[in-house]
């Protein structure tokens, strides 16, 4: 775990965050518990952040790489989310989301970032063209912001951070996108939207996950993986 002290990047570089929850049952995934124990759930988001990462580390091999967990991992005793090498972690610091995120970009801009994008960690089937996508809009644009369908994002990146940028937005909510690009607007930021996504947030999102999955779209390798092992265990007979 690396301490506050230690720089995010080189100097004039990119930083690539992802923000993920720590992986400890009953603290992750609760809107899921109506079909999956939260024990489930936990292992559903470790596979989901799993493949997030390994996106980020296939499609951004010159940027740094970081997890901010949102607590000590250590804490997380059997569950884990598999990190690539050179992926670094680190721990959230604030109380508010808009908190945690304003002291990720101050901490990687002081290291001397060029431009930092974090990255949500529910958006595991994400077009793998995006995340580069993201570095480049702000080659000619403040603010890049990849808008979740259900009214948040699955990515907010920067290449310079103004605090107001997160001021009196309300969080996990369907204003959280509007008010945020608000806010940009307001502090004179020129911004980039990418297209719609959607996040594993609802029952309903992984339905649509396994229909696509149905239609041809593969699931990535760690989300494979956990529903095959779902079905064979006979928890979910329509995981199969």
């Amino acid at each position: 775990m690396a301490a506050p002290s230690v720089p995010l990047c080189v100097r004039g570089g990119d930083c690539a965050i992802l923000f993920a929850r720590t992986p400890i049952p009953g603290k992750v995934k609760s809107r899921l518990w109506s079909h999956l124990t939260p024990e489930q759930a936990c292992a559903l988001h470790c596979a989901a952040a799993s493949d997030t990462v390994a996106r980020l580390a296939e499609t951004l091999p010159n940027a740094s790489w970081w997890v901010f967990f949102s607590e000590d991992p250590s804490r997380a005793e059997t569950y884990r989310v598999v990190l690539p090498l050179r992926f670094r972690c680190a721990i959230q610091e604030g109380n508010s989301l808009g908190d945690r995120m304003g002291a990720a970009f101050a901490r990687a801009f002081a290291s001397g970032a060029r431009r930092v994008v974090i990255f949500g960690s529910d958006s595991p089937t994400l077009p793998p063209a995006i995340p580069d996508r993201a570095f480049r809009a702000l080659a000619d644009c403040d603010l890049v912001v990849g808008p979740a369908e259900d009214g948040g994002y699955y990515l907010i990146g920067c290449r310079r951070f103004d605090p107001r940028l997160f001021q009196g937005v309300e969080w996990s909510t369907a204003k959280t996108c509007e008010q945020t690009l608000a806010n940009a607007a307001r502090i004179n930021y020129t911004t980039a939207l990418l297209e719609p996504w959607f996040d594993l947030d609802e029952w309903s999102d992984i339905e649509r996950l396994l229909a696509d999955a149905r239609r041809g779209s593969p699931l990535p390798p760690h989300l494979a993986a956990f529903f095959r092992e779902l079905a064979a265990a006979g928890k979910r007979e329509d995981m199969a």
